[in-house]
């Protein structure tokens, strides 16, 4: 057989009218929003930008500053601390994203995402 030559396949059509198995509908929180959703409204969003942006760039400067003291002989834990801190803030930024269709739940997870860079703030600081 050469490449130019058909192979038979089996092709198996569906009726239209078959019965699909269909799961309840339940709200889900965090999601990619699909296409028939609405968008959110631009200031909402610009809003929610403008304090991830401000979380992230000082997840930057903590992170430029944990470099330095790492090479300057940081303990062992100022790392791993930093980083935990790090990844938790993140994380519910990034969950505030996903819900940005909720009314109050990016708010909540936005101010919650700023202690664990507080926190972080204050150890690559104190060190």
């Amino acid at each position: 057989m050469t490449a130019l030559e058909q192979v038979p396949t089996t092709r198996v059509v569906m009726p239209v009218d078959a019965p699909r198995p269909s799961a309840p509908e339940e709200p889900v929180i965090f999601r990619f929003p699909a296409p028939d959703d609405p968008p959110p409204g631009s200031a909402r969003m610009f809003a929610v930008a403008v304090y991830g942006a401000g979380l992230g760039l000082c997840g930057v400067a903590v992170g430029l500053y944990a470099v330095l003291a790492v090479v300057s002989g940081a303990p062992v834990w100022y790392l791993p601390a930093l980083a935990a801190l790090t990844l938790l803030s993140v994380a519910l930024a990034v969950a505030a994203f996903l819900a940005i269709h909720q009314r109050a739940l990016p708010w909540m997870l936005l101010l919650a995402a700023a202690p664990p860079m507080a926190a972080n703030l204050y150890l690559a600081v104190s060190y």
